[in-house]
């Protein structure tokens, strides 16, 4: 599992500082899809639906509004909360960025035949399924092989 890991990581440009030689890191870049698919979401709903510390998420959207593309403001609904939405150049980074995202995923399988794109997809599908399935059994510990 820790190779796939390494492997999709890297495939994937994860570890770069540039996420899409952009001047933003997957982090950042996270919290701009995760903003922009939502109307003006509050800064804790963004940190529970990334799986993020409450701090570390302040940081980042700390980064992003010195950059310009995002705005933190006050929720008209309760006072006590801040909301988040992208800037104008925000949604034109965002756009850029998922379009080199759809660009490096195309370029990665461009080699493959549609039944080998079905076979990738299902993998995945099947992966996410059960890296996430919550079920408990008798035995919620994962058994190691020896």
């Amino acid at each position: 599992m820790r190779a796939f890991n390494r492997l999709y990581t890297q495939a994937i440009g994860s570890l770069d500082d540039r996420h899409e030689g952009l001047d933003v890191t997957l982090a950042q870049s996270r919290l701009l899809f995760t903003i922009g698919k939502l109307t003006e979401p509050q800064v804790n709903q963004i940190a529970d639906l990334l799986g993020l510390d409450l701090a570390y998420t302040s940081r980042l959207l700390g980064t992003l509004e010195d950059a310009k593309l995002i705005r933190r403001t006050i929720s008209a609904q309760d006072r006590r909360q801040r909301v988040v939405a992208l800037t104008p150049a925000g949604r034109r980074l965002l756009g850029e960025l998922e379009r080199r995202s759809n660009e490096r995923v195309l370029t990665l399988i461009q080699h493959l035949d549609p039944e080998e794109v079905d076979r990738l997809l299902d993998a995945m599908d099947t992966i996410g399924v059960l890296i996430t399935r919550q079920e408990c059994d008798d035995n919620p510990e994962p058994t190691l092989p020896a």
